[in-house]
Order: C-alpha cells, then sequence, then structure tokens
C-alpha cells in the first residue's frame, strides 16, 4: 500500500497518512481538481495556486499548500518547484471528468465513481489508520488499543521473514505510528510551540543496540489521537460508512466485512498489506509471507473495494465477440487521457493501466457483469495486430498505447 512516510522499502507494509493539515472536505476537493483540470487544455501551476488559493466558491481559500501533501499521497497531484505532475487518481479524475463533459458518462455515475475511486485511494494510503478508526466507532481508547494490535500482528508476521538487525530495526522503526507528545494536532490548540523540533519524532524507539533487536515500546499519543480521528470520520462520514455520532452504517459495516473477509484483519483490528507488484522487487526477493496473508493483484484490490462499496458488479468471463466491445471502452479511454493537459502531451503515449483499470470500473458501475480487464489486454497481445499494446513498467505495471 502507499504510504507517506517511506523512510525505506518497509514502508509498503504500513498504509498511514502522515500530515494532520489540509485533511477536509476531501471528497469535495477531488471533484474540485476532476473539473479543474478536465476543464482545461492544460494544467499549469497557476491552475492549481488558483483552485488552492482563490476565493470561495472557485477555489478554497486557504492561506498554505498543506493541501497538496495530502493529494499526492492519494495519489491525485504532485507539484514540486511550480512543476505540476498529475498522478494516477488524478488522471483516473480527469479522463471521467471529460467523458461526463463530453456526455459520455452521466453525472450520477460520475458522483458514484468519484467515491469508490476515492474510498480506494484512501485505503490504499491510509487504510491501516483510517479502518481501524472506523471499526473503533471513533472512540479514542478503542482506536489506539486497536492500533497497538495492529501494529504487533505486522510485527509477529515480518519478523519471521526479516531476521538481520539492520532490517528488524528498519522494520519496528517504519511499521509504527510516530511519536507526537509535542504536537497539538489542531490549529485551535495554544500554548504548545509547532515550531520546536520534538526530539521523540526523530530518535527510533529502539532498545540498546544487540545482536537481536528487541521491539520497542509502542507509543500512541493523546495528541496523535487528537488530530487523527476526527478528520477520518469526515472522511467515513462523506463515504456513507458511518453516521455523525461515529457508528458505522449498515454500508459501513458491510464494507469492513468484506475487507476482513478477504484477509486483511488480525486479532481484533484491521491490517492492509502490499499488493502484489509492491512486493516484486529486487529487495523482497525470497520473501515469504504467511498463508493468510493477501497478495492480490491492482485490478483485484480495485474490484475488493469496489464491491464493498457495493458499487460494482461481479467478474465474468466475456465471450469473443465482447471482447472487442470491450476493448473499444479501453480506446475511449486512452483517446480522451491523450485529450488531457496538452502541453504535455510528448510524455502522454502510454496510458498507465492502473489508470485504464478505474476508467473502465466506473465506466462498467451499471453493467450487469463485468469483464476482467487484465485478462483481456493479455489476450489481445497475442493477436496478430493487436489493438492495445501493453508494455511492462516499473512504475505502472504496464504503460498501454495503440
Amino acid at each position: 500500500m502507499a504510504a507517506l512516510a517511506q523512510s525505506n522499502e518497509f514502508s509498503i507494509f504500513i498504509s498511514k497518512i502522515g500530515y494532520s493539515v489540509g485533511l477536509e472536505f476531501t471528497l469535495e476537493r477531488l471533484r474540485d481538481f476532476a473539473t479543474v483540470y478536465a476543464g482545461k487544455d492544460s494544467l499549469s501551476y497557476a491552475d492549481i495556486s488558483r483552485l488552492v488559493q482563490g476565493k470561495k466558491p472557485e477555489g478554497w481559500g486557504l492561506d498554505n499548500f498543506h493541501v497538496l501533501d495530502v493529494l499526492q499521497s492519494l495519489g491525485v497531484v504532485s507539484v514540486r518547484k511550480g512543476q505540476v505532475s498529475v498522478l494516477e487518481v488524478g488522471e483516473t479524475l480527469g479522463i471521467l471528468k471529460r467523458l461526463q463533459l463530453n456526455d459520455q458518462l452521466s453525472g450520477e455515475t460520475f458522483d458514484r465513481g468519484l467515491m469508490f475511486i476515492f474510498a480506494h485511494a484512501l485505503v490504499q494510503a491510509d487504510g491501516d489508520i483510517f479502518l481501524n478508526a472506523l471499526a473503533s466507532d471513533f472512540d479514542p481508547e478503542e482506536f489506539r488499543n486497536r492500533l497497538h494490535r495492529m501494529i504487533e500482528h505486522k510485527w509477529s508476521i515480518l519478523e519471521q521473514a526479516f531476521k538481520t538487525k539492520s532490517r528488524r530495526e528498519a522494520l519496528y522503526r517504519t511499521v509504527n505510528i510516530e511519536a507526537q507528545e509535542n504536537n497539538p494536532g489542531s490549529r485551535g490548540l495554544s500554548g504548545i510551540s509547532r515550531t520546536a523540533i520534538d526530539p521523540n519524532r526523530l530518535a527510533p524507539k529502539l532498545g540498546p543496540l544487540r545482536s537481536t533487536v528487541s521491539r520497542p515500546e509502542i507509543k500512541i499519543s493523546a495528541a496523535y489521537l487528537r488530530k487523527a480521528l476526527p478528520r477520518r470520520k469526515a472522511w467515513a462520514l462523506s463515504l456513507g460508512l458511518c453516521n455523525h455520532d461515529g457508528g458505522l452504517t449498515p454500508q459501513g459495516s458491510y464494507f469492513l466485512s468484506c475487507l476482513q473477509n478477504a484477509g486483511y484483519a488480525g486479532p481484533t483490528c484491521l491490517c492492509l498489506w502490499p499488493l502484489k507488484h509492491e512486493i516484486i522487487n529486487p529487495k523482497f526477493i525470497g520473501l515469504d509471507l504467511a498463508e493468510s496473508i493477501p497478495v492480490l493483484s491492482s485490478w483485484d484490490f480495485l474490484c475488493l473495494i469496489g464491491s464493498a462499496l457495493q458499487f460494482l458488479p461481479p467478474q465474468a468471463r466475456p465471450k469473443p465477440k465482447d471482447m472487442v466491445d470491450e476493448l473499444q471502452t479501453v480506446l475511449t479511454i486512452f483517446e480522451t487521457y491523450r485529450s488531457l493537459n496538452l502541453s504535455k502531451s510528448i510524455l502522454r503515449v502510454e496510458l498507465p493501466v492502473r489508470v485504464a483499470y478505474r476508467c473502465f470500473l466506473v465506466l462498467h458501475a451499471g453493467a450487469k457483469t463485468i469483464a476482467p480487464l487484465p485478462d483481456l489486454i493479455a489476450a489481445e497481445q497475442h493477436s496478430r495486430s493487436p489493438r492495445i499494446i501493453a508494455r511492462p513498467s516499473r512504475i505502472a505495471e504496464f504503460g498501454l498505447s495503440t
């Protein structure tokens, strides 16, 4: 899963967003970004600045750009030194919005698809925190206990695979919650300096260096709980997973049960694990996780989240005649992708396959069944004249071109 605090390769084993600001109104802001991106031939730094700092309702009226850190963690957009890079989720939203503007997608389907895309991005980026907050009904003490159990469960699994001193140290340091005793976690709290560096956040929580590294103490501060729960509750509310008191809705209960049944659970907690493409890495050669740990493809994980939200129909093997129609959908997605961000068209010759997956699923949301797109793409590669060419990509699994 994606994680913000990526100090080393072990960051794929914990799904958490580390920022305490810029998390409000996320669903609405994703919709706004999609509208801006799809409504222009190119996306510039000035466009992003107007969106973030422009007066409401055209902009968000923010004083700073911290929200961009959150949007980057969700895979929407990255802004570095005035350069704007649209990421996978951002490309997906732009394509779907452009299709809606062209009357190729209904507004209702776009809105439901937006919730699906957000939920998937949220679980990937913050699932270990968000799901346990949701399962605890946003009760601080229950949430703290679930995080303890989640971390201990992950350690117990990963310790079997990583036994050297250096790797154990990295494991304990990364698969953990940062100590934040001196961080108030809210703009509204006063009396504590926000500029002083908290030494507890910088010092690794390790015991004395020995040939065998012992587990550090897990410390989850009251400040962390204060800042972590309210915004995640707002996310859950926007997705219909909880009510205003924090209790699970029927949709929320079903959502959690689907993830638990798929194997993303530990002792009275939920645990996210890396996807298949994330552990195909020379650093993890020979990695042998417990049989109980799910290692899903990116397509299967998307389908799991869509099913948990009761958004997607079941998959079905297509007939040969139907395959042509399904590939035409991919071609439409590709053409729409190429119509966006024209100032960078020379770089946009391949469509990241996970963008195609997301768009394809949203476009089939109202169907009775959905074809397994990875299988269709693989089968097309054996055609004498393939309409879609899939090239392996280190960053995007596959890049699709015509």
